[in-house]
């Protein structure tokens, strides 16, 4: 029971992910990223009932308040004061999706296919976790896509987010004994590197006229 919940909480990390990367509309997008956050959230819930792992809670704590709570807030802070509409992606929309269409099979098939290689420790070979780790890398490529492909500075934070909480995925499988302490420094740490890039990207906009990340470099002349 547990495990099928587990899957499906996995599936709706991958398919929210997704849809925060693929929406131009920059308040859509950050709501995706929320219920993306939530996902991840009662997936670490889950993790901590089906391993008797107490710990884990201090994870689901830490998802809410920075994932679910803060970082949309300041997403949302910098749309209201900004456009709210995505730059024009450096590929189309179609051949995006069919790139990224491509990019999450591959990923997924690779990493659930090599576990043994990857992650060889009982946990990560066995389900629920297998799957949850082969879902946390293609978050993970998820993320780096959005960083090479899209110039907008709030799609520039989801993508760091999704990084971020590909990793934090993939630790709940293979370090979910992580002490607190540290789990809190990666989550501070994430949280004030989100909230510098978004202050910097305001002050850019204020003086370029342009949320384009691509064109920091002309801060240079």
């Amino acid at each position: 029971m547990y495990d099928s919940a587990i899957l499906a909480l996995t599936l709706g990390v991958l398919t929210t992910g997704v849809i925060a990367a693929e929406l131009r509309d920059l308040a859509a997008s950050t709501w995706a990223y929320l219920v993306h956050s939530l996902f991840l959230a009662g997936t670490f819930a889950a993790f901590a009932i089906v391993t008797d792992s107490p710990q884990l809670y201090w994870w689901v704590l830490a998802a809410v308040l920075t994932k679910v709570i803060f970082i949309p807030l300041l997403l949302r802070w910098y749309i209201t004061r900004h456009p709210a509409a995505d730059l024009r992606p450096i590929l189309s929309p179609r051949l995006s999706l069919v790139i990224l269409a491509v990019l999450l099979i591959v990923f997924f098939k690779v990493v659930h296919t090599y576990m043994e290689f990857i992650g060889p420790t009982e946990a990560a070979i066995a389900e629920p976790g297998r799957s949850n780790l082969a879902v946390a890398f293609t978050v993970f490529a998820v993320g780096l896509y959005i960083l090479v492909t899209r110039r907008d500075a709030v799609k520039n934070v989801i993508g760091i987010c999704l990084l971020e909480n590909g990793a934090h995925l993939s630790l709940v499988v293979l370090a979910a004994t992580l002490p607190q302490t540290v789990l809190i420094g990666i989550a501070t740490t994430i949280v004030i590197s989100v909230w510098v890039l978004v202050y910097i990207t305001s002050g850019v906009y204020q003086i370029l006229g342009t949320p384009d990340t691509a064109k920091l470099s002309q801060l240079r002349h």
